[in-house]
């Protein structure tokens, strides 16, 4: 991975002479797409948390000035794919939260393209009325947005400034339930089965409602795709302290031997987590 993205680099920066800034604009957000499916399609662990720093300085330094929608949420993404899979909450929070911070810039910046007011001081109904005019064709700016930024509340220690924000991914994900909940394998839906799962007691905790939102995520992902089974079983069946279905769905995920294309990276992650939280099932569970 790493060897890919220099060496992408070198062409880009020493190719024809004749190439003008504008046409390397040109081919750039589809190039960071293809790097980003790369990216994906990584079964090694291990080497996209060595080589993935290359990728995000090669996207970093593509969107750096552009106003490409595809080019900005290419380097989000990597930003958010690599902070959430290669950063450990417990011992790199700091570097996680500006990962994350940096991905929630360049997607926000795709949305004030379209229209929205991204600034914190703006009013949440008015930030609301204007997420509710965006379309399908905004589904992925919101969603990198949204991912971005509740990886990065959940990245500053509970702090009041970050927490003050949360609505706002909220609204971005609730839009998007609306219009394509099926889109990146129905990820809407896993977010807020989390949601709901991790809230406190009478404040907002709902097991029926998360539960409905993690099934429909496992089936629209389909049998290939793991990471939902392994956050089903982390989260909800941990808080709803059913053993039974724990088991299970690990038991499941270390069993599969298909990866849906694209999920080669979240599946190797997912099977390395399954076997840790079957260590933890004893102390999680009476």
């Amino acid at each position: 991975m790493a060897v890919l993205a220099l060496t992408v680099w070198t062409v880009l920066l020493h190719g024809c002479a004749s190439f003008q800034r504008a046409a390397v604009r040109s081919l750039a957000g589809p190039l960071g797409e293809r790097l980003n499916e790369s990216l994906q399609r990584e079964c090694d662990p291990d080497l996209v948390r060595e080589g993935g720093p290359a990728l995000i300085l090669l996207l970093d330094g593509l969107a750096e000035g552009s106003s490409d929608p595809g080019l900005l949420l290419a380097a989000a993404r990597a930003r958010v794919a690599y902070a959430a899979g290669c950063f450990d909450r417990t011992q790199q929070e700091d570097r996680a939260r500006a990962m994350y911070d940096r991905a929630r810039a360049q997607a926000l910046q795709v949305l004030a393209a379209r229209g929205v007011a991204t600034q914190i001081e703006t009013p949440i109904a008015e930030f609301e009325r204007q997420v509710r005019r965006l379309g399908i064709q905004d589904v992925p700016a919101m969603y990198v947005a949204a991912q971005a930024w509740m990886g990065w509340i959940l990245n500053t220690g509970g702090s009041p400034e970050a927490m003050a924000q949360l609505e706002r991914p909220l609204v971005l994900m609730r839009r998007i339930l609306e219009l394509d909940p099926s889109y990146d394998r129905g990820g809407v839906h896993l977010f807020f089965g989390l949601y709901y799962t991790v809230q406190l007691p009478g404040a907002g905790r709902d097991l029926a409602t998360a539960r409905r939102h993690f099934e429909e995520a496992i089936r629209l992902a389909g049998p290939g795709s793991l990471l939902p089974k392994v956050l089903f079983a982390e989260f909800y069946a941990r808080y709803a302290q059913d053993r039974r279905l724990f088991d299970a769905l690990l038991q499941e995920v270390l069993d599969s031997r298909h990866d849906a294309p694209g999920c080669e990276l979240t599946n190797a992650i997912a099977r390395q987590r399954a076997a840790k939280l079957r260590e933890l099932a004893a102390e999680w569970f009476e």
